[in-house]
């Protein structure tokens, strides 16, 4: 199992990088072609989608190191059992919000799929396509993170910017 997650890691991280590798090149583009007076009007769309799906990676990325911003004065402050049941109920809200895009997300998809996009030779549901599966990832994580809690395992969080990538 845990080379499984191991291996989802580093799928996502990879993700990560050739996405932001490619929005650069997008964006690099983009601005030499405007320089050079012969704009290439696929570079904004492009960028745009790149962006989306940037943001859906980084959030399951964050969600799975536990690097999402916390306001935790409240739960540092409880005892022990009621922290583990704050816990619990947040990760369950995290699974809620993320069931609710996973739900809706299959409705935008559907109804962009036969949507030509304005630049891009793609159906506009290739914006949408990320949702559902950053939803999936949400709920396996936030499971998880109930697991850990019901287990008695210490969840480390780890201070802002010390984390490897």
């Amino acid at each position: 199992m845990k080379s499984l997650v191991a291996l989802s890691d580093r799928l996502v991280r990879a993700a990560a990088v050739a996405l932001l590798l490619s929005l650069l090149v997008a964006v690099l583009l983009g601005v030499a072609s405007r320089q050079l007076n012969a704009p290439l009007a696929w570079t904004d769309e492009l960028a745009q989608y790149l962006l989306v799906w940037t943001g859906f990676v980084g959030w399951i990325i964050a969600a799975r190191r536990r690097s999402h911003i916390r306001i935790t004065i409240f739960a540092d402050r409880l005892p022990r059992p009621a922290g583990r049941v704050l816990e619990v109920a947040t990760q369950v809200a995290i699974i809620v919000f993320a069931a609710v895009l996973v739900r809706y997300s299959f409705g935008l998809i559907e109804r962009n799929w036969d949507v030509e996009s304005i630049a891009l030779p793609v159906s506009s549901a290739a914006l949408y396509v990320v949702m559902p599966l950053a939803g999936l990832a949400l709920i396996l994580q936030a499971l998880a993170e109930i697991g850990d809690v019901v287990a008695g395992r210490k969840i480390e969080t780890a201070e802002p910017g010390t984390q490897p990538l």
